[in-house]
């Protein structure tokens, strides 16, 4: 009888002493003021020959990937989509050669009549049949067959991780349509303005997730995106762009997370910053037998009010600290593929209607899965199996 009480009260999840509430205070205030003591932990060791070779190939396997991805993704969706009857005047250029431009576009960093000079100097390595201007190149962008392929080469990218990558960091940023303004900074002074504030209430903390907004004209403000990003390999899995700084990153963080989940069903582990600490984003992760792993407020407690993952994030935190925090600083890895992305893809927006920007912020990371794929192939970590070229 005391053994069927006791795996009751253990499946009940009864609130913790208040002596456990406060050591969970004391573990999360060590965190945020760098007083934790951390154990050591073996550096990684990179094979820099490997590296210097994936370098000076960088530009050769990303134009076969571009090539070979998008005509895989264009297989695909053929294959799914029933034929549609042509109807009168000329008929539209082939989508997938469409979206191979704007790939070769945004590696570049050229304008569109930039871009057609290099369609012509590349348009039989990327296998595009026909030759077209630079407006279709600039209609492109507001194509939605084009925004398709783009969305299936990360899931096609992602195949060829599938069970290697269990976990997965979530960040935002936003990328600038100015070199006049600079995301981090205006991150930076808006953080520092939170907190120079009177602590908050949960729910109020939550509600002020908005990213920093542009001074600039309307043209020119920010897009701003949250993604989703496998801690091993480094490749993008879900992507979620809005042009509304009000929006905030939690509001964002559920598109992003759906589609990595669809990329990866078995994911084991999801980490982020502390904008994601709230009740709700833990509970969805925990409800696709996920482990949340969100550093908390300092002023935190066990109230789990309905949410049982935050409950047993929390509980876990406190049961063994390291081991949770191992997991938790893993979280970086998503910020470094920001930078990734905004080192090599980081030239200011180019496009003005918001439509076409969102556009231009998704080929930026896209861009970085197919220059990220040509790496790992490379380094010997990843083997594509959507290779069918005999040149490549």
């Amino acid at each position: 009888m005391y053994r069927y009480v006791y795996i009751l009260v253990g499946q009940s999840h009864l609130m913790p002493s208040k002596q456990r509430g406060e050591g969970l205070r004391k573990i999360i205030k060590s965190v945020r003021d760098g007083t934790f003591e951390y154990k050591g932990k073996e550096s990684v060791t990179t094979n820099w020959a490997q590296y210097d070779q994936a370098q000076i190939y960088e530009m050769i396997y990303y134009l076969d990937n571009i090539r070979d991805l998008v005509d895989e993704v264009d297989e695909r969706i053929k294959k799914r989509t029933p034929p549609r009857k042509q109807g009168p005047g000329r008929p539209p250029t082939d989508p997938a050669d469409v979206a191979k431009a704007p790939l070769l576009q945004t590696y570049a960093n050229s304008s569109n009549r930039v871009a057609e000079r290099f369609l012509l100097l590349f348009r039989e390595k990327l296998g595009i049949d026909c030759h077209f201007s630079y407006k279709t190149i600039e209609r492109g962008y507001d194509r939605e067959p084009v925004n398709k392929i783009l969305d299936e080469i990360v899931v096609i990218a992602n195949e060829s991780v599938e069970g290697e990558e269990e976990t997965f960091s979530f960040d935002g940023t936003g990328f600038s349509a100015s070199n006049k303004e600079n995301y981090s900074d205006k991150r930076q002074k808006q953080n520092s303005k939170k907190g120079s504030k009177k602590s908050k209430s949960a729910s109020k903390e939550q509600a002020d997730d908005s990213f920093p907004e542009s001074n600039s004209a309307a043209k020119k403000r920010f897009s701003y995106s949250v993604i989703g990003t496998g801690v091993q390999y480094k490749l993008i899995s879900g992507i979620s762009i809005s042009p509304d700084h009000s929006i905030g990153e939690t509001t964002m963080f559920s598109e992003a997370f759906n589609q990595t989940l669809n990329c990866h069903p078995t994911l084991d582990g999801v980490l982020g910053g502390g904008i994601y600490a709230c009740r709700w984003i833990a509970n969805l992760i925990s409800e696709n037998n996920s482990t949340p792993h969100f550093l908390p407020r300092s002023n935190v407690t066990f109230k789990s009010k309905g949410a049982m993952g935050w409950y047993d994030m929390l509980f876990s935190l406190w049961e063994d600290p390291h081991e949770w925090l191992e997991h938790y600083h893993m979280r970086s890895i998503s910020e470094t593929v920001n930078s990734m992305v905004k080192y090599r893809f980081g030239a200011p927006l180019r496009k003005r209607l918001e439509s076409r920007k969102e556009t231009e912020t998704r080929l930026k990371l896209v861009g970085h899965n197919i220059r990220r794929v040509g790496y790992l192939e490379i380094m010997g970590d990843v083997v594509p199996h959507w290779r069918r070229s005999a040149g490549s």
